[in-house]
């Protein structure tokens, strides 16, 4: 889905010559911030799930065109490298803290789900560390980003949509990051798995 979304948006880059990457990056972190200030506004009425999922459009978009733009162009940095990686998590965090807090959603559910995206991000950050490669395979930010759209859809559409599991009520928001943890989860596996694998080939070539 990386490659579609990079596909999509690159004709738009062209016409952005000039835009600095690091502007777009902290639109991407502001929209994030306000997608999640959207989600917990749903306590009002759910109509603020729609403009969450517009916020994060917005973040999305941003978020993919600032590093096409700096490979693009040229303006590959390591200061935008570092500002990139470091608001995409503060990105994750203020997303998955709004849904978290957002209408009938489980507190403990959510807060699992944070320790375990960010553990995900750290794995594929540690893993281009160690190896000089970026793992991009298994769940990552495009398939969070269209998967928290068509939630957000569904939450203005089917507000009172719930699941009972175990006597224990489930909303659509605690549907959507069971679903996002159990992909988060398998898709940590895999990446470290393959990390392993890297890693014992490196050290038998050494």
């Amino acid at each position: 889905m990386r490659r579609f979304f990079i596909t999509l948006f690159t004709p738009a880059a062209r016409y952005m010559a000039k835009v600095n990457p690091n502007t777009l990056t902290i639109i991407s972190l502001i929209a994030g911030i306000l997608a999640g200030i959207s989600y917990v506004g749903s306590h009002i009425s759910p109509l603020f799930f729609l403009l969450g999922g517009g916020f994060v459009m917005i973040s999305g978009t941003a978020d993919s065109l600032d590093g096409i733009m700096a490979r693009m162009y040229d303006r590959v940095t390591k200061k935008g490298d570092f500002l990139d990686h470091f608001c995409d998590r503060l990105v994750d965090i203020s997303i998955l803290l709004g849904l978290t807090f957002s209408r009938g959603a489980h507190l403990i559910l959510g807060f699992f789900l944070i320790l375990l995206v960010l553990l995900h991000s750290y794995l594929g950050t540690q893993i281009e560390a160690t190896l000089g490669k970026r793992s991009y395979k298994g769940t990552g930010k495009a398939e969070f980003f269209v998967g928290l759209i068509v939630f957000s859809l569904l939450a203005v559409i089917l507000p009172e949509i719930s699941l009972e599991i175990a006597g224990e009520k489930m909303v659509l928001a605690d549907i959507y990051m069971s679903i996002l943890l159990i992909a988060t989860l398998i898709s940590l596996i895999q990446r470290f798995s393959r990390g392993i694998r890297s890693c014992i080939q490196w050290d038998k070539k050494e």
